[in-house]
């Protein structure tokens, strides 16, 4: 595990922690950490990946400036099924297509279809994070699982080690956020 990894990991659980605390220094962690392991995903030809990182970049910047002008103690919220389904459906068609192209004009791609699919799905989650939707953390719980096997795979152990992480903290968030959004009913 190299240094720039160490440090990825690192501010990627500061990033959740903030995220299941609902504070917006959050997205700063995550924009320390999107540059980082954009450089790891690069060098390790997951390239869907690499450019989630810049997507995760951008959505953390609008991310900080949505959570930074609303009140301090604001409530998690549902998203509608049209939401959910349409957001989905719009995810794993950009999966497939991402896949594609990375398949046809990268040789050196792993997994193009997976990790494109995860990207879309990833991009989705980020979105209703921004959006403050509780289903936030039940995407992110389905995406970790699969990228654990993903990056184990490429043994990247620390990453691999990080998404098990992952899978748990989105379950607590998804529980605390649970628990704010039934007293706000």
């Amino acid at each position: 595990m190299s240094l720039v990894e160490i440090l990825a990991i690192i501010a990627s659980l500061a990033g959740v922690f903030l995220s299941m605390a609902k504070k917006s220094a959050a997205w700063i962690c995550t924009i320390f950490a999107s540059g980082l392991y954009g450089y790891i995903f690069w060098q390790n030809g997951l390239y869907s990946d690499m450019e989630l990182q810049g997507f995760f970049i951008l959505m953390a910047i609008y991310g900080w400036w949505t959570w930074s002008q609303s009140e301090q103690n604001w409530k998690p919220e549902r998203a509608t099924f049209r939401q959910l389904s349409g957001g989905l459906a719009v995810a794993l068609v950009f999966g497939m297509g991402s896949g594609y192209v990375h398949q046809q004009y990268f040789p050196s791609v792993s997994f193009p279809f997976l990790d494109a699919s995860l990207t879309g799905l990833s991009i989705y989650g980020t979105w209703l994070a921004t959006q403050r939707k509780i289903e936030n953390w039940l995407v992110w719980i389905v995406v970790d699982i699969a990228y654990v096997g993903m990056y184990a795979t490429k043994e990247l152990w620390g990453t691999a080690a990080l998404y098990l992480v992952f899978i748990i903290l989105a379950l607590k968030g998804y529980l605390d956020w649970l628990k704010h959004l039934k007293n706000r009913d």
